[in-house]
């Protein structure tokens, strides 16, 4: 019966001292109902408890069910939003989840990380303070932050990210891997690396620029001092680049810059430096290779690809290039006087006729110095009223009279004397002053041809050269009206005499241009005829009334049997186009008899005179009504001969080997 019995009740029984084999009397039966009447109390109550506790438990799961619902779709929505994104690496650290493959169809596949570990070198490339950093943290199962890294794509591109992670451990703190958030960050690294090649390289040419040059000059030198060894700057400028970049535009100027960056490239070792430092100037640093015989192989080289002809807006061009040599440490000991002694070689091999290279000696820093002072002074020229106009008379073959006189400039300087173009022309021309000193020789022409003709002097037409720069200045019309405005002149007192290889740089622009100053009524000369780039179809197209025989094929007549073929042809030819055909340089009565027998219309010469100042022109030749005197033997020179480059080739010499000096004027 015990065994039968629940041990609650047997428990209360024993308490009770009762037994199952006696009846309990009466009390013991009461204090027995009350205990189990307790019991059974007790036992409602905690059920009851139990019940309540469970119905709060339950409501509590219930909130936070609904809390954790939020906060998932909260974060869901937050990351959707933004552009970082959650990932989880496993042990090897292989990306096994990224939240959000997709971007939103306009970032990178982030797929593409799943089953990459970042060590993986074939697929993911960091810097190697990067790659330190993850490899620590990782080996210590640390934290990191802000970890850089490229992502190779199988399209050949790369995709740049920038993560933060935290270890994931599981029991017994066993490492199971990696989780955290990450960011695209390829525009911001495409961005910076971007200015970053803008801070080094040239943008036009991408060659190093002038930052990348200095620097490495610096680590040449370091080298160099460390290793007693030597290097070479090589200083490259392009002949009248300005005067190309005026007449054919800055696109035809740009094309020629890249390809001439190109073609320099390709001439020096992968260890050199080639470096644009703005314009035309050009720099190559030559380390380990400082032989003369080895830099001059390398300018000559340098130059002939410089000259190669090229194709600029469909016409064929040539250029020509400058170079200055400096060695360190024999030239310099710092890259300052390393480039400035390599440009001033540079710049004395532009005064000893172009297209050539110098090495810098003392002797040229000399002459480069004195050039640099020229120029400074010529700044000052024409506010110091030192520049002058001399006249050349142009004779009639058949008749002897005075055709014409062509205005020539020369320069007074206070302490070096009276110079010829060619000592200051080429400067003008670089340093931009020729278009001011232009406008100055237009207004002193006509202001002599007025006061000329208030004297009553027969003034014959007077003839003005026009450089490249001036004739592609879009001021030239003006600039010519303003001149005979100013001294009432008519357009026809005037002549303008242009190069022949002026004319073929832009023959569309020249014809149109040519055309506006014929509609004026100013008289056009063809000048050096035969030097340049000569194409009868634009010559008859030009509206030039003029055209003049340049001296290198006067100087050898009546001689030179292949000058006097060309002579004849040029006349004959000139005569069919309607030309006056003018013939420079004659010296010698044989010359003009031939000149005559071929039937040219006009000569300029020293035989029939010298250019001189206004006033002996006028006293010489004006006073009879523009008749010439008997015809003067040759006089001594009123400048010394120098040379004078054209802006593409070296312009031939007179017969003794020298230059005229008047063959490069404003």
């Amino acid at each position: 019966m015990t065994e039968e019995l629940h041990p609650l009740l047997q428990r209360q029984l024993r308490r009770l001292q009762l037994t199952t084999d006696a009846v309990p009397d009466a009390s013991s039966w009461t204090r027995l109902a009350e205990r189990v009447s307790r019991a059974y109390r007790d036992f409602d109550q905690e059920r009851y408890l139990l019940e309540r506790s469970q119905d709060l438990a339950s409501q509590e799961m219930m909130a936070l069910n609904e809390a954790l619902r939020t906060s998932q779709a909260r974060l869901t929505s937050l990351v959707s939003l933004s552009s970082d994104w959650v990932w989880e690496q496993d042990a090897d650290l292989r990306f096994t989840y990224v939240s959000d493959p997709s971007a939103g169809g306009s970032g990178p596949d982030l797929s593409l990380l799943l089953g990459v570990a970042l060590t993986d070198v074939q697929r993911i490339s960091m810097t190697p303070d990067m790659a330190r950093r993850h490899a620590l943290a990782a080996s210590t199962h640390a934290d990191f932050r802000d970890l850089t890294f490229s992502l190779s794509t199988p399209a050949g591109g790369a995709f740049h990210f920038r993560i933060s992670g935290e270890p994931v451990f599981g029991p017994q703190r066993v490492p199971l891997g990696y989780r955290g958030v990450g960011t695209d960050v390829t525009r911001a690294v495409t961005a910076e690396r971007q200015l970053q090649h803008m801070a080094r390289f040239d943008a036009l040419t991408g060659l190093a620029n002038r930052t990348q040059l200095n620097e490495r000059l610096e680590l040449a030198l370091a080298r160099a001092g460390r290793h007693q060894q030597s290097f070479a700057v090589l200083f490259v400028d392009l002949d009248r680049f300005k005067a190309i970049n005026d007449s054919l535009g800055h696109a035809a100027g740009d094309e020629l810059l890249r390809t001439m960056a190109h073609r320099l490239s390709t001439l020096v070792r992968g260890v050199d430096l080639v470096a644009r430092l703005g314009g035309d100037e050009f720099v190559i640093l030559v380390e380990d290779v400082v032989e003369p015989a080895a830099l001059r192989a390398l300018a000559e080289r340098l130059l002939l690809a410089i000259g190669e002809p090229m194709t600029l807006q469909q016409r064929r061009f040539e250029v020509s290039g400058s170079v200055g040599i400096s060695v360190y440490p024999n030239d310099g000991d710092n890259s300052h006087t390393l480039l400035q002694n390599a440009d001033a070689a540079m710049y004395l091999a532009k005064n000893r006729g172009r297209n050539n290279y110098q090495f810098y000696t003392v002797q040229l820093a000399s002459q480069a110095f004195n050039q640099f002072t020229l120029e400074a002074d010529l700044r000052l020229a024409v506010q110091r009223d030192e520049l002058t106009l001399y006249y050349q008379p142009k004779m009639r073959v058949d008749t002897g009279a005075v055709s014409g006189l062509e205005a020539l400039l020369r320069w007074r300087h206070p302490t070096r004397g009276l110079l010829a173009p060619g000592e200051f022309i080429d400067l003008a021309e670089d340093s931009g002053l020729i278009v001011p000193i232009g406008r100055w020789v237009m207004l002193a022409a006509c202001r002599q041809i007025r006061a000329w003709r208030d004297a009553g002097f027969e003034v014959p037409r007077c003839a003005i050269n026009l450089s490249m720069r001036q004739f592609a200045s879009e001021s030239l019309e003006a600039d010519l009206r303003d001149a005979l405005g100013a001294c009432g002149l008519p357009p026809q007192a005037l002549e303008v005499e242009i190069t022949e290889s002026t004319l073929m740089t832009d023959a569309r622009r020249t014809e149109r241009v040519m055309r506006q100053l014929h509609e004026m009524g100013i008289r056009i000369s063809i000048d050096d005829f035969g030097t340049g780039y000569s194409s009868l179809a634009y010559l008859k197209r030009f509206p030039a009334q003029v055209l003049k025989i340049d001296r290198s094929f006067i100087g050898d007549l009546p001689g030179d049997r292949d000058d006097a073929a060309i002579t004849e042809a040029v006349i004959a030819m000139a005569h069919r186009l309607d030309l006056t055909v003018v013939a420079e340089g004659v010296e010698t009565p044989a010359q003009l008899a031939f000149l005559r027998g071929l039937g040219c219309d006009e000569v300029q010469g020293y035989l029939l005179g010298r250019p001189s100042p206004a006033d002996s022109v006028s006293q010489r030749l004006l006073r009879h009504g523009g008749a010439a005197p008997a015809m003067p033997a040759p006089e001594s020179a009123i400048d010394e001969p120098v040379e004078a480059i054209s802006p593409v080739h070296a312009r031939p010499t007179l017969r003794d080997g020298v230059d005229d000096p008047d063959r490069a004027v404003a």
